[in-house]
């Protein structure tokens, strides 16, 4: 029998693993919905998902639920410590119903809280390097290897793979060991505590002193040069410097300094983000984030719309399609003509960022703009002017000649309405008046007001 959720997990809510049997050929647990206040205590595992199908099967509640390979492997050990020493596991894969917008919604905007709270964080470096004829062999008879043993495994001569595996490039893992208070890092059936872990990679590169790990280290060119060959340092020294959540950074920084970390999902290189913000501007980004409903096109224009009309961050440099680290923080890889595109429809005579929005409307209002985008830019193309940010946003579709002879102050008054007071609906008024404000031009049209001389 294939799992199914029996309900879906409130906000306030967790659900938790608690290992029954971990076996080399099976893994059983029991999935269990505690309320996050007064939860038993769990490890929150960070991991990569990885690529390929769910090919494999663990049972919860003896019904199966099927993982990738990675993930069986990750359980299988990191299972076997909880076991031990007597806490559940939490695993966003399993324990969140990916398949209930609303629940990953409402879990994903509380991911920092899971993190914060959990006994310790389980990090999850997969299998060590398998020797070529254990590979082989095993290749030869057909299976996957899902569980690999080295009782001699040493940290420090495996140094420079573990510090480079694809683990320290992942958005989520920012948030994901800059938060908790204690973290056990895991490769196979091997273990280390991160300040172990630290010590070792920071003897690697110089840095023997914990007084030595100050901001101004990270523009060293001797770090510069360590960062190219040990892609886990830039974590390692921010954990250590403990910039969060005492200190976090603003909205741009994050996306500048963590433009080239990777995720599966082009939203998550946004929502990853959010759990090291401050709260004053982090409440200004959850009115719309994280919302998986929404598109990858309109996230990216719902940031950049942030990041244009508030004033948070008043240092925020200017932002133009030239803005490369910027946009690759967004998820944006494509050249100026489509970051020009997402700079018009993020504008404020586009996009209201501080209006008030009811649910949905956000998605309309922005599915419109994109359409008077297409008609007035067709094929995406840009203009070297700045016409576009001018005039009155949407009405120039519906009257498109403001040079005609019109009643005194026509145009005026309309600019005035589309700037609205801070905070209106302006976009969608506009949108509503439309058929008003065509009707207008016809009726002037037939009486004369709008036409030219000898039209």
């Amino acid at each position: 029998m294939t799992f199914a959720y029996p309900s879906a997990a409130s906000s306030d809510e967790l659900r938790l693993l608690e290992p029954v049997s971990i076996t080399h050929s099976n893994l059983h647990f029991k999935i269990i919905k505690v309320p996050r206040t007064g939860s038993p205590k769990y490890t929150a595992v960070s991991d990569t998902w990885g690529d390929g199908e769910a090919s494999e099967i663990i049972y919860l509640n003896n019904q199966q639920f099927r993982v990738r390979l990675n993930l069986w492997s990750c359980l299988h050990y990191v299972g076997q410590h909880a076991k031990i020493i007597g806490v559940r596991l939490w695993v966003d894969a399993i324990c969140i119903d990916q398949n209930n917008m609303a629940e990953r919604n409402s879990q994903v905007r509380r991911m920092d809280e899971t993190y914060k709270q959990a006994a310790h964080v389980s990090v999850w470096l997969r299998l060590p390097s398998i020797p070529d004829f254990v590979y082989w062999y095993i290749a030869d008879h057909q299976k996957p290897v899902r569980t690999y043993e080295d009782n001699s495994f040493d940290w420090c001569d495996h140094l420079e793979d573990l510090a480079n595996r694809p683990y320290w490039s992942r958005m989520w893992v920012i948030q994901e060991c800059l938060l908790p208070e204690s973290i056990i890092l895991f490769c196979g059936n091997s273990m280390m505590p991160w300040i172990p872990f630290r010590g070792i990679l920071c003897r690697e590169v110089g840095i023997v002193e914990h007084e030595e790990l100050r901001a101004e280290s990270f523009r060293t060119p001797a770090i510069i040069s360590a960062i190219a060959s040990f892609k886990a340092l830039p974590l390692v020294m921010a954990r250590d410097l403990g910039n969060l959540p005492e200190c976090p950074q603003n909205f741009y920084d994050l996306l500048i300094n963590h433009h080239l970390a990777e995720c599966k999902d082009p939203r998550d290189k946004i929502f990853g983000l959010l759990g090291l913000l401050a709260s004053r501007e982090r409440s200004v980004l959850e009115r719309f984030f994280p919302d998986y409903n929404l598109s990858v096109d309109h996230v990216q224009i719902i940031a950049l719309a942030h990041l244009l009309q508030t004033s948070i961050v008043k240092a925020t440099p200017t932002i133009t399609t030239e803005s490369n680290e910027l946009f690759l923080g967004l998820g944006v890889k494509s050249g100026a003509p489509a970051r020009g595109r997402l700079l018009r429809l993020a504008g404020m005579e586009r996009f209201d960022y501080l209006g008030t929005y009811a649910p949905g409307q956000v998605v309309w209002d922005l599915t419109e703009s994109e359409n008077l985008d297409r008609q007035r830019f067709p094929g995406g193309t840009s203009r070297d002017d700045d016409s576009d940010h001018k005039g009155v946003g949407l009405l120039p579709a519906i009257v498109p000649d403001p040079e005609a002879s019109v009643p005194p102050g026509f145009w005026e008054t309309i600019r005035e309405f589309e700037k609205g007071p801070r905070g209106g609906r302006r976009l969608g008024l506009v949108a509503g008046l439309i058929p008003v404000v065509a009707a207008v031009a016809l009726v002037c049209w037939r009486y004369g007001v709008l036409r030219r001389p000898g039209t």
